[in-house]
């Protein structure tokens, strides 16, 4: 599955005790289906915001999000979970793995809680793409930080995402486990055909990637 991610003309601000501050100004970007792009740029230059709008979990000022035919300013909170729980696959730095969950019980929860039959079948197929096959009922305190990350890959890509948001994916690896890491994600995304949208300070991972473009001041500069 895959689908063409389109942001317009996005602005997005936050109120603080100082004043409105600007996060995002003017920002556009497009990624065609199935491809990938890498988001680089210095801490707190918006990045992450970025991300959370591409989710619907934040709703800019102002421009339009177009995510395949969905336009997500047009969606309720409730249309936008249900959105999220079929179309979207999130990988965060640090794993997020609900710690009294196996392996297998992390990865096939997004399924079960969407009421999708044969989860566990399917989180199993899922956990042996990653190489984990054989550490099902293992718990998150019994895995190594690559181990972790396999299952968040695992559960990210479960549910055959359009859309696969990374946060930092291999930020907190240390470099040998990060490419391993790394190298898995882009041929699992390659097989899922998803579209790919990575935020990173890793120019390695950001050179992988088949379209970069450098956020600074909440504008973004294609590269």
């Amino acid at each position: 599955m895959s689908t063409r991610v389109q942001m317009s003309d996005i602005h997005l601000s936050y109120p603080t005790e100082s004043g409105t501050v600007a996060v995002l100004d003017n920002a556009s970007l497009t990624v065609p289906p199935g491809e990938s792009l890498a988001i680089t740029g210095p801490s707190g230059s918006g990045k992450t915001s970025l991300l959370l709008l591409l989710s619907g979990l934040e709703r800019p000022d102002q421009g339009e999000i177009l995510v395949g035919s969905e336009r997500l300013g047009d969606m309720d909170s409730n249309a936008l979970a249900d959105w999220r729980s079929k179309h979207l696959g999130i990988i965060f730095q640090s794993f997020h793995l609900l710690p009294g969950l196996s392996a297998l019980g992390n990865v096939s929860l997004p399924l079960e809680i969407a009421g999708q039959s044969q989860a566990r079948e399917r989180a199993r197929a899922m956990l042996d793409a990653v190489g984990l096959s054989h550490r099902l009922g293992h718990y998150p305190a019994q895995l190594s930080g690559g181990e972790q990350q396999r299952v968040a890959i695992a559960r990210a890509l479960v549910h055959q995402p359009s859309l696969l948001l990374g946060d930092e994916p291999t930020g907190n690896l240390d470099q040998q486990t990060g490419e391993k890491v790394l190298s898995l994600l882009f041929d699992l995304q390659r097989e899922s055909k998803s579209t790919l949208i990575l935020v990173t300070h890793d120019e390695r991972v950001a050179e992988r990637c088949q379209h970069r473009v450098r956020m600074d001041a909440g504008r973004l500069h294609a590269l």
